[in-house]
Formats: C-alpha cells, structure tokens, sequence
C-alpha cells in the first residue's frame, strides 16, 4: 500500500496505561496486519528499547521524553522524528491520538513532498472534562478544571488544522460539534469511529474463566462482578465497594465477590472502606494484570462494573466485558453503546441501593436468558475499525 502510516500517541499499553493507549496499539497493529507499512511515535519506556518492532509495528520510544506524559521534550522529538519520516518517504497519513501529534502540524516536509492527511482521534473533550469536574461536586476538583479551560483555548486554535476528526463515540461527537466548541472552531469533518475491540483476545473462553476463578478463590456458586481499570480517585471505585455491600445484603442468594483488577494511588484507601464496609473477604486486589490476564477475568466474571464519577467516552473495558459474553453495568456518565440492548445498565452509580439492584438485574436476565456468546455489537470489532481509520487517513 503506497504511503507510511504514522500514529502518534503519548503512551502505550507498554507504558502500563490505560483504555486509550490500548486503542491506539489495537488500531496500529491492526493497520500493519491489514498490509500498511505503520510507525507509532510514543514517549520514551523504561526498560524497552529507544526502537523495536512489534506485531509488524515499527515503535519508536522517543528517548529525552517523559514516559506516558506531555512535554516540551515531547513535542520537539514527535515533530523532528515525523520530519525524519517524511525525509524517508512518503507518508500517507498521521493519526493523531488526542493531542498527541499537535507539534507534528508544524513539521517540515522536503520540497516537492506531499502533505500527508492529518486525523485527530478524539477520546473526549476539554469541554466534556471540564463540565464533569464542575458537576463532581469537589471543589478541588472543581479548581482543576482551570487546566481544561486553558486546553480549550489550545483546542480552538488547532483542530481546525487536521483534515478530519475521528470521534470514539456520539457523545464525543456531539461536544465536538455543539457550542462551544462548535461555534469557536471552524471544525474539520468530524466522522465517529467506534472503538474497536480485538476479538481474538477477548472472547467467550469457559475452560480460561474457569482456571481465573479458581485462581481468585470465589466460591464456585458466587457471581463475579469485574471492575477492570486504574484504581484511581477519578474513577470511584468506592462506588462499586458500597454496592456490594448492598447487593451483599439485599440479595444474599447470590454470593457476590468483587475483583478490582488493577492498581494505582487509591488501592490503599479502596481496602480501608472494604475494611470499614465488611465485606473486605469478598473483595479481590489483583494488582496490574496484562490484556490478557483482563480478557481471562472479564470470560470469569457475571457483571462488570463502571463507576466513574467523570464523563466517559467509550470505554474499552466495557466493550471489552461485551466480547467476553459478560454484560455491563455502567454510571450514567459512561457513554450509551449503541446496539448492546440490555447487555449494558446505565445507572446513578452513586447510589449503592441503585447500582446494587442494577448489577442484580443484570445477573438475573443473564441467568435466565443463558446466553453463552459475545455480546459486542459487530461495528466494534477491531478490523471493520481499522480499516474505517485506514480510509480516512489514505482520503479514500
């Protein structure tokens, strides 16, 4: 295929980050398997060589970068290593995840050379983010949204450059397109791209969830619920720790554990309320746990769950839930998936009486209804994505 293909994202799941790192590897190498020549620029990652290949993606770890961060270093060594490129040969399309390519705009193609299409894949917007921490009710976070105020002034004065935005989700595309973004940008066409999920990996597997059940030492009768992510204040884990509780209570039938796969800052505050709330011996803390040990516990689990309190765009860990054949229990916050049906309950997870009896209908209509196959709608499934990005980026 005539061109390199450039992704240009702050992190990786190398980098041990999240949902949208994990869609900007997806989205490369299923670029590079469907035949297209694919270079991700990205921060540097301890431990891991400045280049590499991997799964057919040449990977280039900017050394002098701050690994998962945005930086001045950052910006320079993105937008000298796209000139490097461009210098090389020619380079068809640049895939910007969020702000990651916006020094690249300024890069410096040789005389004569094609301008390659710039795309901006947007996971959400200063707007969105800045609207959540108003409505956290914390005037700490309240007071962080300074930063996001600055970020739309940044937004306004650079989306207008790339030819076309890929939103993850209609939620994103409507922050994008409606006041006041849409009234301070002249936006470029914006096209909505769900999130793909790999179906290779994540998949009904009965003989894997078995063996992760085991593993966890739930009872064999107990159902599983899931909450697959960083465990970080922003996405109110405590929320799901109260809703056990009350499930725990209201529906004792149905021995319900919680595992939180994951780690981050609020582990230790997390396990003091498992503590407080008495349900510490139903409670499972996996720690970091690769993509692949997650797919193995979301075919283990009954539910999973998605508490955050900020406003979520598409996340990978409920799509990924739906194509492991388990449904989903998500805040109203979290974007609606268009086509899951009552696979996904959207719910005020901020009260634990109300998410306790979601996650127990939840469990009820999959015991009745004994469904056993994936539960992802078809229009996210990675490669019907990847090649979605691949036309945008090529202007076919």
């Amino acid at each position: 295929m005539s061109g390199r293909l450039v992704v240009v994202t702050r992190g990786l799941p190398l980098h041990g980050t999240g949902g949208m790192e994990s869609v900007a590897w997806d989205v490369s190498r299923a670029l590079a398997a469907g035949g297209s020549a694919v270079t991700v620029l990205t921060t540097a990652v301890p431990g891991h060589p400045a280049t590499s290949t991997l799964e057919g993606v040449d990977v280039r770890a900017l050394p002098g970068t701050a690994p998962g961060r945005y930086s001045r270093a950052w910006w320079g060594a993105s937008r000298r290593a796209l000139e490097e490129l461009l210098r090389a040969g020619p380079v068809a399309g640049v895939l910007s995840v969020s702000a990651g390519a916006f020094s690249c705009l300024d890069a410096a193609a040789p005389a004569g050379a094609p301008r390659p299409r710039f795309v901006l894949q947007a996971h959400g917007t200063s707007v969105a983010e800045l609207t959540s921490k108003l409505r956290s009710g914390s005037a700490l976070t309240a007071l962080s949204g300074v930063r996001n105020a600055r970020a739309l002034l940044r937004d306004a004065r650079t989306y207008r450059r790339f030819d076309a935005v890929v939103a993850v989700g209609p939620a994103v595309a409507a922050s994008l397109t409606s006041p006041p973004l849409g009234r301070l940008v002249r936006m470029p066409p914006v096209r909505t791209i769900a999130n793909g999920v790999d179906t290779s990996v994540f998949r009904p597997d009965p003989d894997a969830a078995a063996a992760a059940r085991r593993e966890l030492g739930v009872p064999a009768t107990a159902r599983v619920l899931l909450a697959a992510g960083r465990l970080h204040p922003q996405k109110s884990l405590d929320r799901a720790l109260r809703g056990l509780h009350e499930l725990t209570r209201t529906r004792p039938d149905l021995d319900p554990h919680l595992v939180l796969a994951g780690d981050g800052p609020d582990e230790g505050r997390l396990r003091a309320l498992a503590g407080q709330l008495g349900v510490q011996d139903r409670v499972r803390f996996t720690g970091p746990v690769p993509r692949e040990g997650v797919a193995r516990l979301a075919a283990a689990a009954d539910v999973s769950l998605l508490t955050s309190r900020w406003r979520e765009g598409l996340p990978m860990a409920v799509l990924e839930s739906l194509a492991c054949g388990t449904p989903a229990v998500t805040a109203l916050t979290t974007a609606v998936v268009a086509g899951a049906g009552d696979a996904v309950t959207r719910v005020d997870a901020a009260d634990a009486a109300a998410l306790a009896a979601a996650t127990a209908g939840a469990l009820d209509r999959a015991a009745r209804d004994g469904r056993t196959g994936s539960l992802l709608p078809a229009h996210h499934e990675l490669r019907r994505v990847a090649r979605e990005h691949e036309r945008l980026l090529r202007g076919a």
